[in-house]
């Protein structure tokens, strides 16, 4: 199912945690050693900004090739783009499997990345050239989502995951637009079911071992179900999407909504607190910021470049003291990084610790060991 190496995944999986450990001096160097010794991973992975230049390079390359190619070919009609565009991106995907992951070991190094987006880009425009302009966007919705759900799990990408979270939203946000009558009163909480529902869903996969390679997916799914919830109960989006698609001037259920767009944030930051959760904290956060500025677009109270200077002024006076604070108290919460396991964190451990127990010791000098006494077996002889 994954295109990568699975003994190398769980290396680098084994080196991380065993890194955090060494940070914090819960391992020696030795055992540090013995453990990047024990769990090679090959793959080639560099830098940002190498992999940054590599995904610009690969992306001259591939439009170099394809337009020598097409020079070639020369497709003259719709059809034929189409088919031109389909075969690139078929002969994309069986390159980046076969030489650019198998044979090159690359992962996350900007070629595989890039190679994975100009291959799906480039056979779904094949295919959406051939549509009538009045065609549906549930009808793109549809074929565009297998497309990304696959790139999402077969390669582990983190894009491809925001790419298919928003492509699922949109379909089921279409399906109940085409519902008569109560479309208005449908849409807005359908986005928080489905929000709640991911939400639910990317918290109880990142407690499973066996889905422990799609830990960053999974996380990358938790954050934009918490932003999608917030935004479909937030007034000023319900407002603007139903003037938008219904031409109403009012929100029914107004009072529900603006309710909505003050409480989420602080249960947002509640929660975050008393989970230790630093991304619900964070978005709480935002949240808060995002409430009062949707409170200033209806409500002038003062001109926006104060409000937003006051609003900034708080937040980081907050922040800057919550921190300070943070850091010199000892209790239930604290700035620094959790210490607390997870499900794929206890496993690591036992994996390291079994690495670690299972290597044989030292054998024992047997020159330097006593013998040829007769007194219990354990004496010196007449020579020493």
């Amino acid at each position: 199912m994954i295109a990568y190496n699975i003994d190398w995944l769980d290396a680098l999986l084994t080196k991380d945690a065993a890194s955090k450990w060494h940070e914090k001096g819960l391992l020696s160097d030795e055992k540090w050693e013995l453990i990047k010794a024990q769990n090679p991973s090959n793959f080639y992975s560099p830098n940002i900004f190498v992999r940054i230049g590599l995904a610009i390079f690969t992306v001259i390359l591939l439009m170099a090739s394809a337009g020598m190619v097409a020079l070639v070919l020369s497709p003259d009609s719709e059809w034929a783009f189409s088919a031109f565009g389909i075969i690139c991106g078929m002969a994309c995907m069986v390159f980046l499997e076969l030489q650019i992951i198998r044979n090159g070991r690359h992962r996350a190094s900007g070629i595989d990345d890039m190679m994975l987006y100009s291959s799906v880009w480039a056979i779904l425009l094949s295919v959406f050239v051939l549509f009538p302009y009045n065609t549906p966007m549930l009808v793109y919705y549809f074929i565009a989502w297998p497309f990304l759900v696959f790139g999402t799990i077969r390669y582990l990408d983190r894009l491809m995951a925001l790419a298919a979270y928003l492509c699922s939203l949109g379909i089921v946000l279409q399906i109940v637009e085409e519902i008569p009558g109560v479309a208005l009163y449908l849409m807005p909480f359908t986005g928080m079911l489905f929000s709640a529902g991911m939400y639910f869903f990317s918290k109880k996969g990142q407690n499973r071992y066996e889905w422990r390679h799609w830990h960053g997916v999974l996380t990358v799914l938790e954050i934009l179900s918490l932003v999608t919830f917030y935004i479909s109960g937030n007034y000023w989006v319900v407002q603007q999407v139903g003037a938008e698609l219904f031409l109403l001037e009012s929100v029914p259920l107004g009072w529900f909504f603006w309710l909505f767009t003050f409480t989420v944030p602080f249960l947002y930051i509640l929660i975050g607190l008393r989970q230790k959760d630093r991304h619900m904290l964070d978005l709480g956060l935002a949240c808060v910021a995002a409430s009062v500025f949707s409170f200033r677009y209806y409500h002038h109270v003062m001109p926006l470049t104060w409000a937003a200077v006051i609003s900034g002024a708080v937040l980081f006076v907050t922040a800057y003291f919550s921190i300070r604070y943070l850091r010199k108290t000892e209790g239930a919460y604290t700035y620094e990084e959790d210490t607390d396991t997870s499900l794929l964190q206890e496993v690591e451990q036992q994996l390291i610790e079994q690495t670690i127990v299972n290597q044989p010791g030292p054998r024992p000098d047997k020159s330097a060991s006593f013998g040829g006494g007769q007194f219990g077996g354990g004496g010196a002889g007449s020579d020493f």
